[in-house]
Formats: structure tokens, C-alpha cells, sequence
């Protein structure tokens, strides 16, 4: 008989029974909530700023992905070493009292280019490559909660990035991330959005005494 998956993120291993339950308050205050009633336009984007901020994104994380992040991690999130955008809703009480709730994040920064996922590039570009420093944007980590899946959320999240690469006068030439081999719907997510699998890393991921592959996307503009 097959076994039922009870993973709520894709992101854990197949079979997984470590991700079977929520953690994050932002679930129990939905469930008192009229979710439909809750549009894209009262959904407000900005980056991580306060310790309420890193505490939610630490129990959605740990919700979300089948890696520990560090203490450090979440430190450079703060302070502004590694960039954040966040995606937040503010939940109204009946008493009048108003909170403000995390449900999507992505943590970003900037690296060096690797040549290696770089592609299409003419002789000029290749040859300027070698005198003019270039860096890539990229994603740590990105997610939203299941509850608001669906909702454009993490598409806007990545053109915000893709804006950012654009507008920077060649100065980042490419977005990119790394994706464990099973989760489909994360592979499939960053096609859609037009990102090329750029390369296998064989045996990246340790996760639960396992192994699994790495994939390379890669977001290039034209």
C-alpha cells in the first residue's frame, strides 16, 4: 500500500515525517479569518527589519525547508548583510488590537558571476567579462505559506529581483538558485518563470541520511 505524503513543504525529502505540522502562528490566526477576503492589494512587501520579523521567518523556514539556518543567518537577515523582502498581511481583532503576519519571504544576496552559468553571450561580452567585475544575484531562500499559495506572491518576489538585474546598468549580469532534484514543483515554478537548469550538483544535499542532487537555475535577461 502506498504511503500517504504528508509533507507540507515539498522542499523535505519524499516520505519525509518531519514536516507534518505548522508551527508559525500566522496558521491558528487564519483560522479565524476570512482568507478569500484577503486580496494582493492588502498584501504589503518590504525587507526584514525587526526581531518579530526574524522570529516569524525562523518558524516558517523551519516549516518550509529541511535545512537549519543558522543563528548567523538570520543575524545578516537583520542587519541588512544579506537582503530580504518579505511578504506581510495585518490581521484585525475583534478588540481592535491589529498584528501584522509574515506569509511569503525571500532572503537574497549578492555574489561574484560565475562564468559558468552565463550563456549567450557574444565575443564582446565574453572578452569585457575578463576586465569588468560582475556579480549575480542569489536566492538563499524563498517560500509561502500553503495558505496563500497560488497567489502571485513569490512571482512577484522574483520580479522584483529581475527588475533589480535589469535596472543595474550590467553591473549583475544573472539571478540564480539552487534546487534539490525532487521538488517538481519548485523546477517547475522557476521554468515557468524562465529560468534554464544550468547545472547538476551530484549528491548536494545531505537531508534526513540522505543524498540528493542539486539543480543549478539560472535567470539571464536578454
Amino acid at each position: 500500500m502506498q504511503q500517504i505524503d504528508q509533507r507540507l513543504s515539498q522542499a523535505f525529502p519524499p516520505n519525509s515525517q518531519k514536516n507534518t505540522r505548522y508551527i508559525a502562528q500566522i496558521h491558528s490566526v487564519l483560522e479565524n479569518v476570512k482568507i478569500d477576503d484577503i486580496g494582493f492589494k492588502d498584501i504589503k512587501f518590504r525587507k526584514a527589519q525587526t526581531k518579530r520579523d526574524i522570529e516569524q521567518l525562523k518558524l516558517l523556514q523551519q516549516e518550509w525547508f529541511p535545512i537549519i539556518y543558522a543563528e548567523q543567518f538570520y543575524t545578516s537577515v537583520l542587519n541588512g548583510h544579506v537582503s530580504s523582502l518579505i511578504a506581510e498581511i495585518e490581521i484585525k481583532y475583534p478588540t481592535g488590537r491589529k498584528e501584522k503576519y509574515i506569509i511569503g519571504a525571500m532572503v537574497y544576496q549578492q555574489r561574484q558571476c560565475k562564468f559558468k552559468y552565463q550563456q549567450n553571450l557574444t565575443w564582446k561580452q565574453w572578452f569585457c567579462s575578463f576586465f569588468q567585475t560582475q556579480n549575480a544575484l542569489y536566492i538563499m531562500t524563498i517560500g509561502v505559506i500553503n495558505e496563500f499559495r497560488g497567489r502571485g506572491i513569490a512571482e512577484y518576489m522574483v520580479e522584483q529581483l529581475k527588475k533589480i538585474v535589469v535596472q543595474s546598468n550590467k553591473t549583475l549580469a544573472y539571478i540564480y538558485l539552487d534546487v534539490v532534484a525532487y521538488n517538481e514543483i519548485a523546477s517547475r515554478f522557476y521554468q515557468k518563470h524562465g529560468f534554464n537548469r544550468m547545472r547538476i550538483k551530484k549528491n548536494h544535499y545531505q537531508l534526513e541520511n540522505q543524498s540528493f542532487d542539486g539543480h543549478v537555475y539560472v535567470w539571464q535577461p536578454n
